[in-house]
């Protein structure tokens, strides 16, 4: 799906692949056409709880968490991480990114990151991730 993003036209499925080969995270689905809007990149991913129990054992003793301790851990974490794919979107966008689950059937995190230009606005961002996570629910 292409995007208008300013004044450039974006190629979801470039921004995918460039997400999956730079990082951790696996696109579980570009959800760009959820978003309704015509100027908006959304992805719905997963990061392996194996990458973020290798980072957080390098602070912590995992078995010493509880299991509220640990899931809060690595929803943090996997949003901590998730900031880092801002470099793989034009140099105008605004990101949001939210951890919304835990999956132990597929033994990763799900996150969903939204992408705008500045020029649309937070506020836009922030109406586009609610009512993506709405989807999701």
């Amino acid at each position: 799906m292409y995007i208008a993003f300013g004044r450039t036209v974006l190629d979801t499925e470039e921004i995918k692949n460039k997400i999956e080969e730079n990082s951790e995270f696996k696109v579980v689905k570009d959800m760009s056409k959820g978003t309704k809007r015509e100027d908006t990149a959304a992805y719905n991913l997963g990061i392996n709880i194996d990458v973020l129990r290798g980072i957080i054992e390098d602070d912590y003793s995992i078995e010493d968490l509880s299991e509220d301790e640990l899931f809060e851990e690595y929803i943090s974490l996997s949003e901590e991480l998730a900031t880092d794919l801002e470099d793989l979107f034009e140099e105008e966008a605004i990101i949001d990114i939210k951890a919304y689950k835990w999956d132990p059937s597929d033994n990763d995190i799900k996150l969903v990151i939204a992408a705008v230009h500045r020029d649309v606005g937070e506020n836009k961002l922030k109406d586009v991730m609610r009512r993506l996570l709405t989807q999701l629910e």
